[in-house]
Formats: structure tokens, C-alpha cells, sequence
């Protein structure tokens, strides 16, 4: 057929012909569409030479034939009728009926060895085996066969072939039988394996390994290593080679190259704005790899109206670099709000790990604050010891349609430890995203949190809670919502805040929002305060850019506040 359709292009590309009119009946598209692709008759113009065009619509019968057999129709019957008329192009009219499809009547797969038995393969055979009671179509048969076959070379089956493969096809009864025979043979182990020296030390390198020498050989392992290896931060380029080698033990030897940065720090700059703070600089510097060890370094400064800081972090990977880390960090901070004025040092170890699927943050810090709020001024000084749990899942980073992010915090302080004063502090947030239909989703938020403290007022602000801003109670002023002395926001010891939000995507990077907004910073009983409005989303490569209009629905003397943010859902 191919030689046909060749020849047909050939001599009718000549005069660059006219398409002429054949007209196809008595099939649904799918077979139609099948039909179409085969027919050379179709490659034919007005123009094309008439001994041609009666030779090609001769071969319509075995093209459509051959088309139909390929998806299980076997007994198609052609009528045709072929016009030249005086003064036009000419014309073919072909009707088909495809008659009665075969149906795959058994499979019948033979495999041998211990590749038989493995789990990835028993799925593949189930999907091979779904054939059984349904129409036989050439291609699915042929991708079935494909995917044993690569399965076997994913689990290290590199002498896997096939001994025989068929399909007997009794066309009179309309049934067909699958067989596949598929010699096995020994599964390959991993071998040596080797990293580029000097580049990290060799106990940090095999850290990132998800097998080891002598283990069974998986496609899967080796794609993680090179996940890891990507993820770490540490490289400029990482190679990772994986050949078979029957003349070792029927091993795979696995080799890693392995390029470092150019430059050991890297500087960046931003400018920004939030309505929480107003326009903000900030200056960044980090150093991914100090160090043989692995250890690593990040200046963080960021400038603004309400709050300033200044960070530092010497970070170095523990028994799992990919979530196992110990740091040590300084800072300073000013945050100057309408109610409150401080001023932080602190300095604190933590040590970050994985466990049971959360990450664990445990952590020790000792904070010096000066600060004024409402008329009370003071000075501060608390050893901070406590943990975070975090855990975050999403199907998309960008604009996620399910997701939840869970948080979970408790520190205190102990005046007989170095502490000016003693209390424990709990908070807990989470984050929910639903997708209603393609373009809708729900988000909700909760965070709440308590203190027990019996002098509240001797803890400073940067312990207490406040509620309103971009990202608690929109409507309201940053931290403009709690307890007060004397007609100013003082900060409360409770906290509980939520909200409710729909999401629908307009078009492509861009979506519309609705939003409901409620809670309190409170000492006994709260007093709630509901924002609510309108806004607009543009995803951009730097995250999400929210633009929103918020009313607040307790507060008389406020009319609409815009409230801007940049960031990702979760």
C-alpha cells in the first residue's frame, strides 16, 4: 500500500492537483477516521490521470479492509461507484458496512523465570489480559506487548525478549486468541558505583543513593538518584549512567558525574509591595556549597515601612540531606506598626527532619526585645525552646486544585532558665483546596492559637496575637485587630481566625475571587470582626499576585481596603 500512496503523491505533486469529492458511508468516525488514513485513493486530485484514479479505486476494497481489520472488523463489505463527469472533477462514492467485530476470545501469556512474579509485571498482565471480552484492535495489542517488555527492562530483565507473539483471528466466528511468550532471563543487579571525587565528601554523596551495590536493578531508583541529585542545590550538572553489563555478573555499574557552581555566592535583589508592609526592598545572599561537607550560608535582608530585618544561617546536612538539616541562625528585626513599636536580636539552633511524612522542626532561641505598645514600654528577654510540624501536599505548585497545608506549633519559655518570665504558647493552621469543576475551587483557611500566661502583659508583642492584614482578616489593618488598652491594640493571648474562598479561572493564568473572612485576637471571650470582597489572581513566574477589595463589616469608619499579596496557595 505504501508503494501506492507514494507513487499517487508523486505523480499527482506534479500539478499540485485540486482535491476531488469522495464522499464515505456507513461507518461511525472513529473506523471512518481509520478508513480515511489508509484509503490511497484520497491522495488523489482533479488533475490526477484518470488510468490513476481508476487504478487506486480499485484498491479501495483492500484499503478500507486492511483499515478495518486493524480495529477487530473482518468481514467488511465495500460498494462503490466511480463518475467522471464531462465538465467537473470526478467523484467516487464508497459505502461500507463493517459487519460484526471480533472479540479477543482468550490471552494466553507465557512468561518464564522469576519475571513472572514480580508486582509491576502481575499489573502489567492484568492490563494485557483486560483484552479478553473486548474488541480486538491491533494497536492496543501491540502496546500491551510494548509495556511487557518494558516493564521486564525497568526491573532489570535486559536479556527479556520475545520467544513468540500472536494473534489468531477466526474471522467466521468472530473471535481471536492472544499469545505472548516472553523468556524472562536473570535480573540484573547494580553494580560499582562512582562519583566524581572532590566535589562533596563521599558519606554526603551516598546519602542522596536510593540503593546500593548488590541491590536488584529498578529504572525507578535510578530516576530518584537523579531527583535528588537536581534537588540538592549542590551541583551545576549531574550525569547519572546506568549500563548494563552481562560480562560482570550480570550487573548495572552506575557512573555520576558530577560539575559544581562557578560561583560560590550568589546575590540577589527585589523590590516589592504588600499592604501589610507597604513597599519593601530586599537583598538576598547564599552560598549552596561552603564547603567539601556540603555546609552552606544565606544573608537575608528585607526594607520596609512596618518591618525590617536582617538574617543569617549557617545550615549543615545531617544523617538525610534532602530533609535532615541542623542550622544555626542570627537576626535582627524592626517592626513598627500603628499600635507597636520593637526591636529584636536573637540568635537559635534548629534541627529539621522528616518523620512520618512531616517535616519536624525542633529549635532552641534566645531573644532580647525592646518594645512599646500602647502606653507600655519594656524590655525582654526569653529562651524560647519548642517544635513545628509542617506537612504541605498539592497536585500543582502553581494553581493547585487539591491540596492542604498543615502547620502546628508549640514554644514556651521558663523564667528559672534564663527567661525574664515563663509561658507556653500553641498554634495550629491549616489550608484546604478543593476543585468544584475544571475552572472552580474552594480554598479554606483556619489558624488558632492560645497562651497560657497569668501576667499576659509581661510578654512582648512579638509573642502575642493580632488579626487583620493581607493574609489573616482582609478589610482590616495589619495587626489592627485584639485586645486594647486606652483605645490602641495591645495584642491578645488567643487567637482564631478562617476563611472561605472561590476561585473560578477566567482564562489561561488568570482567575476572578470571592471571599469571606472572620475572627479574633482576644484574652477571654472573642469578638469576632468579617471582612468580605472581591479580587483578581495573575499567576506569575514569580506566584500567584493577588489584587483584592475587602469591606470590613465591623467597622463603620473603614471603607473599602485593597489588600495585596504575592505567593503560593499552600
Amino acid at each position: 500500500m505504501w508503494i501506492r500512496i507514494a507513487l499517487c503523491l508523486g505523480l499527482s505533486a506534479l500539478s499540485l492537483p485540486s482535491s476531488a469529492d469522495v464522499t464515505i458511508q456507513g461507518l461511525r468516525s472513529s473506523l471512518e477516521a481509520n478508513v480515511r488514513a489508509h484509503l490511497g485513493l484520497l491522495e488523489l486530485g482533479c488533475e490526477s490521470p484518470a488510468w490513476l484514479v481508476r487504478w487506486q479505486f480499485r484498491e479501495v476494497d483492500a484499503d478500507a479492509s486492511e483499515a478495518l481489520e486493524a480495529l477487530g472488523y473482518y468481514d467488511a463489505k465495500v460498494e462503490k461507484r466511480l463518475t467522471f463527469p464531462d465538465d467537473g472533477c470526478w467523484q467516487a462514492e464508497i459505502s461500507i458496512a463493517a459487519g460484526k467485530s471480533v472479540v479477543v476470545d482468550a490471552v494466553n501469556v507465557e512468561i518464564d523465570g522469576a519475571l513472572a512474579t514480580e508486582p509491576a509485571m502481575l499489573v502489567a498482565l492484568a492490563d494485557i489480559e483486560g483484552m479478553k471480552g473486548r474488541r480486538l484492535q491491533h494497536d492496543v495489542y501491540e502496546a500491551h506487548k510494548r509495556k511487557l517488555l518494558d516493564v521486564a527492562l525497568s526491573l532489570g530483565y535486559f536479556d527479556a525478549q520475545l520467544r513468540s507473539s500472536e494473534v489468531v483471528v477466526r474471522a467466521d466466528a468472530h473471535a481471536a486468541i492472544v499469545n505472548v511468550d516472553i523468556e524472562g532471563g536473570p535480573r540484573y543487579r547494580f553494580g560499582a558505583i562512582t562519583f566524581t571525587e572532590g566535589v562533596l565528601d563521599q558519606w554526603l554523596l551516598e546519602a542522596y543513593l536510593p540503593f546500593k551495590s548488590g541491590d536488584f536493578y529498578a529504572a525507578d531508583l535510578v530516576a530518584r538518584l537523579r531527583r535528588n541529585l537536581g534537588d540538592s542545590g549542590y551541583f551545576a550538572r549531574a550525569v547519572v549512567t546506568a549500563e548494563a553489563d552481562a560480562d560482570q555478573g550480570y550487573t548495572v555499574p552506575v557512573r555520576v558525574e558530577l560539575e559544581s557552581f562557578n560561583r560560590s555566592w550568589t546575590y540577589s535583589l527585589g523590590a516589592g509591595y504588600a499592604t501589610d508592609t507597604g513597599p519593601r526592598l530586599r537583598a538576598d545572599a547564599e552560598n549552596r556549597k561552603l564547603n567539601a561537607k556540603g555546609h552552606r550560608a544565606v544573608v537575608r535582608t528585607l526594607a520596609s515601612r512596618v518591618l525590617s530585618t536582617v538574617d543569617a544561617e549557617y545550615r549543615i546536612p545531617h544523617r538525610d540531606p534532602m530533609n535532615d538539616w541542623i542550622s544555626f541562625d542570627a537576626g535582627i528585626a524592626r517592626e513598627d506598626t500603628d499600635t507597636s513599636q520593637s526591636d529584636v536580636m536573637k540568635v537559635g539552633m534548629r534541627h529539621s527532619y522528616l518523620r512520618w511524612g512531616w517535616i519536624e522542626s525542633d529549635f532552641v532561641e534566645l531573644a532580647s526585645e525592646d518594645y512599646d505598645i500602647a502606653d507600655e514600654s519594656g524590655r525582654s528577654r526569653l529562651l524560647l525552646l519548642g517544635t513545628t510540624l509542617s506537612r504541605v501536599w498539592r497536585d500543582d505548585p502553581v494553581r493547585p486544585t487539591r491540596g492542604l497545608r498543615l502547620m502546628t506549633t508549640i514554644r514556651g519559655a521558663e523564667q528559672s532558665l534564663a527567661s525574664d518570665t515563663s509561658f507556653l504558647q500553641i498554634r495550629a493552621a491549616a489550608k484546604v483546596v478543593r476543585g468544584l469543576t475544571d475552572s472552580t475551587r474552594v480554598l479554606i483557611r483556619a489558624d488558632g492559637g492560645w497562651t497560657w500566661k497569668e501576667e499576659f502583659s509581661d510578654l512582648p508583642p512579638s509573642v502575642r496575637f493580632f488579626a487583620g492584614g493581607d493574609t489573616s482578616i482582609r478589610g482590616y489593618e495589619y495587626q489592627s485587630i485584639g485586645p486594647q488598652t486606652n483605645g490602641e491594640v495591645v495584642g491578645g493571648s488567643g487567637l482564631a481566625t478562617g476563611s472561605l474562598e472561590f476561585d473560578w479561572a477566567f482564562r489561561p493564568g488568570w482567575s476572578a475571587a470571592a471571599f469571606v473572612d472572620s475572627g479574633s485576637a482576644f484574652d477571654r471571650e472573642p469578638e469576632y470582626f468579617t471582612g468580605v470582597g472581591l479580587g483578581v489572581r495573575w499567576y506569575s513566574p514569580l506566584g500567584p499576585l493577588r489584587v483584592d477589595l475587602a469591606h470590613p463589616l465591623d467597622d463603620d469608619k473603614s471603607g473599602v481596603r485593597l489588600h495585596i499579596s504575592i505567593g503560593p496557595d499552600l
